[in-house]
């Protein structure tokens, strides 16, 4: 019994060692990031329309449109029970920032609200993070890899039948 107790004492005190080698990888992973980022140019907002414009940006649970005019914005998420769509625009800066301004509306409420993202770009590579808080991250790297961020942006609107689908279980 002594015996299995030290081994799984053994198994724990390792799987700290990784972990926290692991931990210590990411962390350093996210400073080189950063680091790069820093020393890269903010992206214009011409490049950001045509990074962005007529596209869908598809995340976990949702999606995103950013319509061709650089004007009209929608977007829906959902798990299980829980949704919300949202209507309105986007806009980019001269300063690498592209931004969406929208009214969220779930079966109860509505509320206006505004995110922002901002870009830099160093040989072809994009550097992304939110405007408020958040890491820097790779949104693209040059030559462009399978698992790039920058992939979730797909060409054609893929939200307004969702969008559609959302207003008439609000509305019915």
């Amino acid at each position: 019994m002594v015996r299995l107790g030290l081994i799984a004492a053994g198994f724990a005190i390792s799987a700290l060692f990784v972990t926290s080698a692991w931990a210590d990888a990411k962390s350093d992973y996210f400073r080189e990031v950063e680091r790069q980022a820093k020393a890269a140019a903010p992206m214009t907002s011409q490049s950001l329309r045509e990074l962005y414009a007529g596209r869908s940006w598809i995340w976990d649970n949702g999606a995103g449109y950013f319509s061709q005019d650089g004007r009209r914005f929608a977007a829906w998420s959902q798990k299980g029970a829980y949704w919300s769509y949202a209507k309105g625009h986007w806009y980019t800066t001269d300063s690498g920032k592209v931004c969406m301004r929208a009214l969220w509306i779930t079966k109860m409420h509505m509320a206006p609200k505004t995110t922002c993202f901002v870009h830099r770009e160093k040989g072809g590579v994009i550097y992304q993070k939110p405007s408020l808080g958040g890491k820097w991250y790779i949104f693209r790297n040059n030559p462009s890899r399978s698992d790039d961020a920058s992939r979730k942006l797909r060409q054609g609107d893929l939200v307004q039948k969702h969008v559609q689908r959302l207003e008439a279980e609000r509305w019915p």
